[in-house]
């Protein structure tokens, strides 16, 4: 028998990732080669969710909207180089495919199936007023900057969400945002996503998925495939002259929000 397309966790919170508890580092950075494929019968395929079900939170039944970087070895507590530098990192994690264009090249590759720890929100207009009362309670206690990595899975559900994202950026400006959308450039939503990348190119670094073009664009390749972008730095694990990684994490690298060059990763 199928899983019901959406099951929602019970409202006690769970120690660990996303709840501030000990760091954990489930996700790792390192590739690990060709993901699995899910095929094109799978219910989470057709009916647009996550294999994960059971990982799909109400917002209310959630301490937080906003996880600290600290949480995730991937992404890193505070910002250590670059012009955001010093800024804490919050992330934001939503239902992977039941937020997506079913156009994401990724649809049934999505790296959300290996992340079995990940909590995700689920959207909609109770998620929208909670996430605005957070974006707001950052700004106070972070005047100086603070930086969302928006959507570790997920997406603009809507043209009405990724407006929210445009007023945000308006109104609380020590709002700093970077990630990556599968919208295509051309739509609706990739153009307001292109309008707050040119109305604020130092505080908003957005990247479209698959758009193989010299800037504002990532893609993913088989490590170790030629590709005229530069690699993400992070997956690289780059190292100074005694060996000490120096950028194996976003917080380290930063070179999605202090570069518009598009950018290539390798599959994990």
């Amino acid at each position: 028998m199928n899983a019901p397309a959406r099951i929602v966790a019970p409202s006690i919170p769970r120690k660990g990732y996303g709840h501030g508890g000990k760091q954990r580092r489930f996700e790792s950075i390192e590739a690990r080669g060709a993901r699995a494929r899910l095929a094109d019968d799978h219910p989470a395929i057709v009916e647009g969710r996550t294999i994960m079900p059971k990982r799909v939170y109400q917002p209310g039944d959630l301490p937080r909207l906003l996880v600290s970087g600290k949480n995730s070895r991937k992404i890193g507590a505070v910002v250590e180089r670059g012009r955001w530098g010093g800024a804490p990192i919050f992330t934001l994690t939503l239902e992977e495919r039941a937020t997506c264009p079913r156009s994401c090249a990724e649809w049934n590759t999505c790296y959300g199936s290996n992340m079995n720890w990940a909590r995700r929100i689920a959207h909609g207009p109770e998620f929208e007023a909670m996430l605005w009362a957070e974006l707001e309670a950052k700004q106070a206690e972070h005047p100086a900057g603070f930086v969302v990595r928006l959507h570790v899975l997920g997406d603009f559900y809507s043209v009405g969400y990724a407006e929210l994202w445009g007023e945000a950026m308006a109104i609380f400006p020590a709002l700093r945002v970077f990630g990556y959308t599968a919208h295509p450039p051309a739509s609706d939503i990739g153009r307001i996503v292109s309008r707050l990348n040119e109305r604020h190119p130092d505080r908003f670094a957005y990247r479209f998925s698959g758009h193989d073009a010299p800037t504002r664009g990532s893609v993913v390749i088989e490590r170790g495939e030629d590709t005229p972008h530069t690699v993400c730095l992070a997956q690289r694990g780059l190292t100074d002259a005694a060996g000490n990684a120096k950028a194996d994490y976003c917080a380290a690298c930063a070179l999605c929000w202090q570069s518009d060059r598009t950018i290539a990763f390798w599959r994990h």
